[in-house]
């Protein structure tokens, strides 16, 4: 186990089989579910104690054949959605985890992500690049969709209930209308397979991250092409997810998970455990005060206090910018200086020149024409 900055001795607990996703309950906030490698769900609670946190199984289940990739709630943490390497989708109770629906071949290929769009419909997306949409009350999907040429990475629904995005490997970003089911947008190719996405800034911009570890920024509406682009980390992003409006979290290759303001774009620290394999997940609660991810290895989650991270980070962003404001003014004092030095050389090599002017009138022309011109003034306009 490496040290880190940050929250690196909180509580974690330990899964019999590798950790490939989480999701936090919608509405409870100490409460969540993990899938893991060997296709079971534990459903997982925080204890938060005056004195210290810890985390318990309250329950675990085999629900799929093979490794489950993705969970979802419904808005109203009535029902569990999970979709497998298996290809499969199941619905199940939230309390009891007696299943309600599934869908046994959803896809042709395994399924690797899923987006619930409202409390009957959900959209998921496979191996091959096909994104789907569900109504749990149908047997077949509403809509079938094929644009992308890779794996779709991720899938986000924006707060209208209407607008989908999805992130694949072939690095573009697609955006999808769910109410007209058809194409809206598709971004130009990235130079990366993109990650994650995320919509920030109080809708006004996404974020999506990559396996170059450079995260890529539209603004909304604008999905044709990149509006800016933050080269953060050395190693591939795996994961993201939003604590604020301008902060989130990186979960990467290198097993670390790091802080980072936006707008200005700022490495704020390091987080939690080092793990000895890639982050494969994040979560953050509904209240947006605790904070899930791998740990010290695949096989572990670890928890943070993410509401004492947001106030660190927050002091952090502050003393940046601070600093920030400090430089420009030092330096533009120090322009200030150097402008009025140049300006008494100038004036100096002016009256040095004047009487080498009168100096020179014996000379002959063709000495003249040959003197170089004044550089240091065309540099200076």
């Amino acid at each position: 186990m490496v040290s880190t900055s940050l929250f690196d001795d909180g509580p974690e607990i330990e899964f019999p089989s590798e950790i490939m996703c989480s999701q936090f309950h919608p509405t409870i906030p100490n409460v969540y579910v993990a899938g893991a490698i060997s296709g079971h769900l534990h459903w997982m609670k925080i204890n938060d104690d005056e004195n210290e946190q810890s985390m318990s199984n309250e329950r675990s289940m085999k629900v799929h054949k093979k490794s489950v990739r993705a969970i979802g709630f419904t808005p109203d943490g009535q029902s569990i959605i999970t979709a497998s390497k298996d290809k499969s989708i199941k619905l199940r109770s939230t309390e009891t985890g007696k299943m309600v629906a599934k869908y046994t071949r959803a896809h042709d290929l395994p399924i690797n992500c899923l987006c619930i769009i409202d409390n009957c419909v959900l959209a998921t997306g496979d191996d091959d690049g096909y994104v789907k949409l569900w109504d749990y009350r149908q047997k077949k999907p509403l809509a079938e969709f094929h644009d992308c040429e890779d794996y779709i990475s991720a899938l986000t629904c924006a707060s209208d209930r209407r607008t989908l995005l999805a992130t694949s490997g072939e690095g573009t970003l697609t955006v999808y209308n769910v109410r007209k089911k058809k194409l809206q947008l598709q971004s130009e190719l990235m130079d990366s397979d993109l990650t994650a996405c995320r919509i920030v800034k109080d809708g006004e911009k996404v974020v999506c991250s990559t396996m170059e570890g450079v995260l890529y920024f539209f603004n909304w509406k604008e999905f044709g092409n990149m509006s800016d682009r933050f080269p953060c980390h050395s190693s591939g992003i795996e994961s993201l997810i939003t604590l604020d409006e301008s902060l989130i979290v990186t979960g990467c290759e290198d097993g670390k998970m790091r802080t980072l303001s936006l707008y200005p774009h700022r490495i704020l620290s390091t987080v939690g455990r080092t793990c000895t394999m890639p982050i494969q997940t994040l979560s953050a609660s509904c209240d947006t005060n605790y904070l899930i991810g791998s740990s010290t290895s695949p096989e572990t989650l670890q928890l943070i206090d993410a509401q004492q991270l947001k106030i660190i980070s927050n002091e952090k962003k502050k003393k940046g910018a601070k600093q920030v404001k400090n430089e420009f003014f030092a330096d533009f004092e120090a322009n200030i200086g150097e402008e009025k030095e140049e300006d008494q050389s100038s004036d100096n090599s002016s009256d040095d020149d004047d009487d080498d002017d009168d100096d020179d009138d014996d000379d002959d022309s063709d000495e003249e024409i040959r003197q170089p011109p004044k550089k240091k003034k065309k540099v200076h306009f």
